[in-house]
């Protein structure tokens, strides 16, 4: 039994190191939007061009660790804060990950080894397709 304590401690332990942080900054100042599923949310690579129906709404600073996360994880993470704030579409941008020396500082001395990015949330009418 002493020893499931410990397993347990330390799963915990990997899944919240594995977590995506997503804080969002408004930008404008209309009114709160009602949350968004993030099944809901569309997704726009960086050269797609925005339909003119959306809006930018919020500007969304993801950080995660480049060892325990993917990048799918990153856009996960980015539609489900959108929808948490009202916005139904995401326009990513380039994916930053720590250099070479960073993942070693990070492998010998336990430092922090973080991929970062930048979303533009937008709140889009009825004509998106």
């Amino acid at each position: 039994m002493s020893i499931r304590i410990p397993l347990y401690a330390l799963a915990v332990a990997l899944l919240a190191s594995a977590c995506v942080s997503a804080e969002a900054t408004m930008l404008g100042g209309g009114p709160a939007a009602a949350p968004v599923p993030e099944q809901q949310v569309r997704v726009f690579l960086a050269d797609e061009p925005v339909p003119e129906a959306c809006q930018r709404y919020a500007l969304i600073s993801l950080s995660g660790s480049a060892e325990m996360t993917s990048e799918a994880q990153m856009i996960s993470a980015a539609r489900r804060r959108a929808g948490k704030i009202g916005a139904n579409a995401v326009q990513l941008a380039a994916t930053r990950e720590p250099g070479t020396g960073r993942m070693v500082a990070a492998a010998i001395f336990g430092v922090s080894a973080n991929r970062k990015s930048q979303v533009v949330a937008y709140r889009c009418g009825e004509a998106t397709s």
